[in-house]
């Protein structure tokens, strides 16, 4: 069942001055998030990813269309209706927004004072949360005394504080570097499997969405131009914005500048065997081919894997006669996808 629901969501903002036009930052937006999800949102900087998530938040109200969380419509509600729904619903952020003068522990416990805790309930909650983010020994740390890492895990814990149902995290992960970035993902994927909290990913980094989300909307221009399973986009994106995101971190068929430069250093036919899960296997093809008693390497190209389903592009050079090239691709092309660049396109 969803547990959040978009349907023909806009949201505009009025010209600054007479000589500007409205901002539509989100444009008839419908999209569903299934409980138990990790749904991630790609988009260049001024997509409207941003302005999504404040959406489902409630932060800002919607111009039109109906935004539905846990089955309460929250265009409808009132501010002080509001609060009670945000307070089903986590935050993380990309520069952690820590209060600086308040120990690791007083981060934690604040938004459970907010919520009228008791002492002994909120001590128990925090050290509870410390020991699942991994900071047991920095409860009495202070924000300047961590590192980055550190810091988004005091987040973390402090959006799982009051045990929301979900979690957004936007540009989470955009302020670490590449080793920090894992260990933050890995974790969310702890909360996600752990404690079963949907978690909606906002982000313009490709490789987040492939590490951790299951499905995945891209956004371009404030409108949701592709959406589905994360393997099914990645594998085969549809529309361009998609194909370019894609391209960040998959090497798919080379590009007609690739493919001149590859031509001028391999001998041989360039061709290009696109796989998915349940294809046959790449060594499968390269058994074939070698049968048949031709020659041939690997020029371009990679397998990737998104939980345990694989899929890829491999272009290589083949050598051999033209006839018994012909007749195995036929053979191969019965099972996995094959595209031969043509000379005179590659040069």
């Amino acid at each position: 069942m969803p547990i959040v629901t978009l349907t023909n969501v806009s949201k505009s903002y009025p010209p600054r001055t007479r000589d500007e036009s409205e901002v539509v930052a989100v444009d008839d937006v419908t999209l569903s998030i299934e409980k138990g999800d990790v749904f991630g949102i790609i988009g260049y900087s001024g997509a409207g990813k941003s302005t999504l998530v404040r959406l489902i938040n409630a932060l800002e109200p919607a111009t039109s269309g109906t935004i539905t969380v846990d089955d309460v419509d929250i265009t409808a509600l009132r501010e002080s209706e509001l609060r009670k729904v945000r307070g089903g619903i986590g935050m993380i952020f990309q520069q952690f927004n820590l209060f600086a003068s308040r120990s690791v522990k007083a981060n934690i416990a604040y938004p459970l004072k907010l919520a009228g805790w008791s002492k002994a309930d909120i001590d128990a909650r925090v050290t509870e949360l410390l020991s699942f983010v991994g900071l047991a020994d920095k409860a009495k740390a202070f924000p300047e005394q961590l590192s980055g890492g550190q810091k988004q895990r005091v987040g973390i814990a402090r959006a799982l504080a009051t045990g929301p149902a979900i979690l957004l995290a936007d540009e989470a992960t955009s302020a670490l570097d590449p080793q920090t970035t894992h260990e933050v993902l890995d974790l969310l994927k702890r909360v996600n499997q752990e404690q079963g909290v949907t978690i909606v990913v906002i982000t313009h980094e490709m490789d987040v969405i492939q590490t951790i989300a299951t499905k995945v909307a891209v956004m371009e221009n404030g409108r949701v131009i592709e959406q589905g399973d994360v393997f099914d986009v990645f594998s085969a994106p549809q529309n361009p914005a998609s194909q370019r995101f894609v391209g960040t971190v998959v090497k798919g068929v080379p590009t007609p500048s690739e493919r001149a430069v590859l031509r001028e250093r391999h001998q041989g036919r360039l061709v290009t065997f696109s796989f998915r899960d349940g294809d046959t296997s790449q060594a499968q093809v390269f058994l074939d081919l070698a049968g048949a008693g031709l020659d041939f390497e690997l020029v371009y190209g990679g397998i990737n894997d998104i939980r345990g389903r694989a899929f890829g592009h491999l272009t290589l050079a083949i050598r051999g006669e033209d006839a018994v090239i012909d007749r195995t691709l036929e053979q191969i092309g019965q099972r996995v996808e094959v595209t031969e660049i043509a000379e005179e396109e590659a040069r």
